[in-house]
């Protein structure tokens, strides 16, 4: 049973990302895509040793990915979903004539496994979001049949030595807004559920930003801080972005 606490976060993250999700699939929709292709790749390029099933797509968003998913796994049910409603409205309305997509709104910390367990997993750039990313990832596993595969993406916690998301980390702790050590417990954490690492490894596409308020104003108001934002109060955010536009180069 979940805590008043927690009910409050999620009831808090949904807001964020209903709020956000038009302006988050324009602006971040078209930067990601490198990374949509580059896990359905990955996936594809295993498709004749998957076992039967249908394909589970938690965290969905947007749904940026369902058309090429769909129509690289035609003969598989392809089970997507998304905490936020307007998320999952935007997705659905991608899937519409995708006769092979379900797209529902659910919780990625508790979901269902489908009939026989899930032949694959698909996630990108949303077990970094969620409350506790290494227990996610173990349940995510647990949703497999014997030899499913499961393809993750997650956005670093630290993806770059200088920068701005170097800048923005470092604001974020000096605030006493520490994320955990999640990262560090991925591996252990899906071995324990059963899993066997197949590959691990970096992936990097150039993303471009006009500037950095831009960006900042991308984070937080289309992006992963807004809840921040609704915790926390605009003035809160509005002194960070001070700081953040001040520790980078213009332009």
């Amino acid at each position: 049973m979940p805590t008043a606490a927690e009910r409050e976060r999620a009831a808090r993250v949904e807001q964020a990302w209903d709020e956000a999700a038009l302006g988050y699939d324009a602006y971040f929709g078209p930067r990601f895509a490198p990374y949509l292709g580059a896990a359905i790749g990955a996936l594809a390029s295993r498709a004749d040793q998957l076992p039967d099933g249908a394909i589970v797509v938690p965290c969905v968003g947007p749904g940026r990915e369902l058309p090429a998913l769909a129509a690289a796994f035609e003969q598989r049910a392809i089970f997507a979903s998304d905490l936020s409603t307007s998320m999952v409205e935007r997705a659905r309305q991608r899937a519409k004539n995708l006769q092979n997509v379900q797209v529902e709104r659910a919780d990625a910390t508790a979901l269902i496994a489908p009939r026989d367990g899930a032949a694959a997993l698909l996630s990108v750039f949303g077990l970094q979001l969620l409350p506790d990313p290494a227990a996610a990832l173990a349940s995510w596993i647990g949703l497999l049949a014997p030899r499913g595969l499961a393809v993750v993406l997650y956005w670093l916690r630290d993806a770059e030595p200088s920068g701005p998301f170097h800048s923005m980390r470092g604001l974020l702790r000096a605030a006493g807004l520490v994320d955990g050590e999640w990262e560090a417990q991925l591996v252990e954490s899906a071995k324990r559920a059963g899993a066997h690492l197949l590959v691990d490894r970096p992936i990097a596409f150039e993303i471009a930003h006009d500037d950095s308020k831009t960006l900042w104003q991308a984070l937080t108001l289309l992006g992963p801080l807004r809840g921040l934002m609704l915790a926390r109060g605009e003035a809160f955010i509005a002194k960070l972005g001070q700081e953040f536009e001040a520790e980078l180069p213009s332009g």
